[in-house]
């Protein structure tokens, strides 16, 4: 079976959101929501079919909830950039997860693009397919000439949640469909079309829907949703930071989702780590970590 790829659920973030009902008055809200003006979160996505074993990160978002900008923004990692591995030398940045799992990811990610990530989560292809059908689908614009690949996914990821049933249900026409679980899945999983930044920006497409749908979600639903997603995040953060950036994400989901793809088109060139190597992303560090810092810590 081909590795999964790209699969991320923005709903980790709302997590925050749903568990934090009913336990704070709303006086809390106003001082918990300033303490920390800009919090990220490392959003992980494996290319395995279950926890066990060495797998990579197909998939790294840098999720930011800013307070002093009022506003949520997704950074994607190109899985392919070249960092310094500690204790492995220069090599693409998903291998890091491979040797040394959330902790050597997170640690790349800081000494070569200068952040301080402390927080995680990990992400499978279950909790996505679960979260997206307990929502009743999620809202993506579909292009003609991803329809034919996306639909070879559909059929592949079908089988992948034992829960399905009746027939596999094809996507036939372009512009804004509604997918349920397994074809919002498949479309995160589209390559070869055409770029790793479009397969990018398609999964940023589907984690902003995914955020939309669950900022209007009636909270009657929000202990099916957080049952669902707990049985597949693997997620680092203590429960009272939890709570605190609940109210961060209830506040900012009605603002607009700000993107970046990293590193950037204009300072970044794919080849060949030497004449025999892997193909690897190179970027400029200087043009490249003064727009990241910028985009996350800036308004």
């Amino acid at each position: 079976m081909t590795k999964l790829k790209n699969i991320l659920i923005l709903s980790l973030a709302f997590i925050f959101m749903i568990c934090s009902n009913n336990v704070y008055a709303e006086d809390d809200f106003n001082e918990v929501s300033n303490q920390n003006k800009v919090d990220n979160i490392l959003l992980i996505g494996r290319d395995s079919l279950s926890n066990k074993g060495p797998a990579r990160s197909d998939s790294m978002v840098v999720l930011t909830i800013d307070n002093l900008n009022k506003s949520l923004k997704l950074t994607s990692l190109v899985r392919d950039t070249l960092v310094d591995i500690p204790g492995k030398g220069r090599e693409k940045l998903n291998h890091a997860y491979a040797y040394g799992g959330e902790k050597l990811l997170i640690q790349t990610i800081n000494e070569n693009f200068n952040l301080d990530i402390t927080d995680y989560a990990v992400v499978d292809f279950k909790s996505f397919i679960d979260v997206v059908d307990v929502l009743g689908g999620v809202e993506v614009d579909i292009k003609e000439n991803e329809i034919n690949h996306l639909n070879k996914f559909i059929k592949t990821c079908y089988g992948f949640n034992d829960s399905n049933k009746g027939n596999i249900k094809y996507i036939e026409n372009k512009g804004i469909n509604n997918l349920n679980g397994y074809q919002a899945l498949a479309y995160a999983r589209i390559r070869k079309i055409d770029t790793i930044y479009k397969r990018d920006e398609r999964q940023r497409a589907i984690l902003t829907s995914i955020a939309n749908k669950l900022s209007n979600t009636s909270i009657t639903k929000y202990p099916k949703v957080v049952k669902s997603v707990l049985k597949h995040v693997d997620v680092n953060i203590a429960l009272d930071k939890i709570m605190k950036l609940a109210f961060s994400a209830h506040e900012l989901a009605s603002y607009d989702i700000k993107q970046l793809e990293f590193p950037l088109e204009d300072y970044r060139e794919e080849g060949r780590l030497n004449q025999d190597g892997m193909y690897v992303v190179k970027w400029n560090i200087d043009k490249n970590l003064e727009i990241l810092h910028n985009f996350i810590y800036g308004n």
